[in-house]
């Protein structure tokens, strides 16, 4: 079949970097940004540094210059890269101008997989973790700061025709990777998103910054392993993290906080200078996906009658930035002590 038009929603860094590597290899790409300023610089010429260095013009417009009855059905693909509170308007403002058998991929944080199936249909939906870094440097400038690349499968039950075709499309930017348990690799990449973005993005630290400062880490060890006890009793089977379960950073007790340190120490070596995306949503005055990260936690807790503290508090300290009531700073994790308490 292939894919002859890929609509990417959000030309932010995952969208943005995604749409220029696949542009690179001839593919028929348009991007959609509210950003006027960004969607201009794009088209003359996106800048990606870091792990790469390349110069790519992408076409790109703003949404509502596109979405019109000139272009209906045009998209036999879409890329959702927008941030978890948008998933919902954004791919509902684009329905006009997509195919009715175009699957959506979810190139986001948290799981947004619900959502899109609710839109579009669990048939047309595809989940995807992404293993690779990235950040936002300006209009036109975007960083990739580590190497990896995409997991997908079906939701919620893995391996399709669909998704195999667009692993094929994919892997002409990233390696591609199909799961035939994508819920437990969503669940998986939600772990980190949790502690490292949503801890990180409470105290100020980076990725290396929260595994360096032992209070951070205690919170986020604490997050981690909230997130994995309501996911089994939800029945998620989690995926291994970098070949090992992800069970062998949980912690009950000082013991196991001082090996979870040492393997979070090991494993996130390569990615220390990762900048919460959250925490970069806070600077540029935007709102955080939090309730779609920490948030859905909190709510599947609820559903499956567990309490999940550590990632409530998270959730309520980051709206309270957004709100301008407080800023991120080491002095938010001091009031998670209580949650702590049980590392000695």
């Amino acid at each position: 079949m292939g894919f002859n038009n890929i609509l990417v929603v959000g030309g932010g860094a995952i969208g943005g970097i995604t749409a220029a590597l696949l542009t690179k290899q001839g593919l028929n790409i348009i991007v959609l940004d509210a950003d006027k300023e960004h969607v201009k610089r794009m088209n003359s010429g996106l800048e990606i540094s870091g792990f790469r260095e390349t110069t790519v013009p992408v076409k790109a417009m703003l949404p509502g210059d596109f979405v019109g009855a000139q272009n209906a059905g045009w998209a036999d693909i879409v890329l959702l890269a927008v941030k978890g509170l948008h998933t919902e308007n954004a791919l509902k403002s684009v329905l006009p101008v997509i195919s009715k058998t175009a699957p959506v991929v979810s190139l986001q944080n948290g799981i947004n997989e619900e959502t899109i199936s609710k839109v579009v249909g669990v048939e047309r939906t595809i989940a995807c973790s992404i293993t690779w870094g990235s950040t936002n440097k300006g209009p036109g400038q975007l960083m990739q700061t580590t190497d990896g690349g995409f997991i997908i499968g079906q939701w919620p039950t893995g391996k399709s025709k669909i998704v195999d075709e667009t692993a094929t499309l994919l892997s002409k930017a990233f390696t591609t990777e199909v799961s035939d348990n994508i819920i437990g690799d969503r669940w998986t990449k939600l772990l980190i998103t949790v502690s490292l973005t949503g801890v990180g993005t409470t105290a100020g630290l980076t990725y290396g910054g929260v595994i360096e400062n032992e209070s951070a880490r205690k919170v986020a060890l604490t997050v981690i392993t909230e997130t994995y006890d309501v996911g089994i009793k939800a029945g998620v089977k989690f995926a291994d993290l970098m070949g090992v379960s992800p069970s062998i950073v949980l912690v009950r007790n000082r013991e196991d906080f001082e090996k979870a340190s040492q393997l979070m120490e090991i494993g996130f070596a390569n990615h220390k200078a990762t900048k919460p995306s959250m925490w970069q949503d806070i600077e540029k005055g935007r709102k955080t996906e939090v309730d779609f990260v920490n948030g859905y936690v909190v709510r599947k807790g609820k559903e499956v009658g567990l309490k999940t503290p550590a990632n409530e508090l998270v959730t309520r300290v980051i709206k309270e930035i957004e709100d301008g009531k407080r800023k991120p700073s080491l002095e938010n994790i001091k009031e998670f002590n209580g949650i702590t308490a049980y590392i000695k």
